[in-house]
């Protein structure tokens, strides 16, 4: 390695931030991402709140879910992801989908993901093997929290549109 490789390498390094031992990225990652989910519970609530109670089962087109389908799938399925970290089942969908049944299910589930977030070690966030097919054992906790925060924001986002396509301007979106 020449002279002047060298020397950009040790100014590049000494740029690099050096995190307190006190701390741990994954202790400060689980506590700002509990923040964040639950500022996202509250957005979900105002879109789930904006849409009225007959435009649950809209849906743009036949292979789409409804409205009210997209928010029991996302949350059953974070459930699944973030229940998987600790050995939990997911909490099953309802059968119904009318606008009460929905929203105490996304509420239901959401608070049971909570609950599980605020055990989770540091040894969860980073170890892998969780479930039971091998797509699945090769993720991390970590990776599982971040399946579950963006599979709420994909889903969330595309009831964003069923909303406009009914002439309903979505809530602001706060984060």
């Amino acid at each position: 390695m020449n002279r002047k490789k060298a020397l950009k390498m040790i100014a590049v390094s000494a740029a690099l931030p050096v995190l307190p031992k006190t701390q741990t990225v994954t202790g400060d990652f689980l506590m700002e991402f509990i923040k964040r989910w639950e500022i996202a519970l509250s957005y979900s609530l105002k879109v789930l709140n904006a849409m009225p109670a007959e435009l649950y089962d809209f849906k743009p087109s036949p292979e789409l879910m409804s409205f009210g389908k997209q928010f029991t799938h996302a949350a059953h399925w974070n459930t699944f992801f973030i229940g998987t970290i600790v050995h939990q089942p997911p909490i099953p969908e309802p059968t119904t989908l009318d606008k009460p049944t929905v929203i105490a299910y996304y509420t239901q589930c959401h608070d049971y993901c909570t609950d599980i977030l605020k055990t989770l070690s540091e040894q969860q966030l980073i170890q892998t093997g969780y479930g039971e097919h091998d797509y699945w054992k090769k993720h991390t906790g970590t990776d599982y929290l971040l399946r579950a925060f963006m599979h709420i924001a994909h889903h969330r986002a595309e009831t964003l549109l069923y909303l406009r396509l009914n002439g309903i301007e979505p809530p602001f979106f706060e984060f």
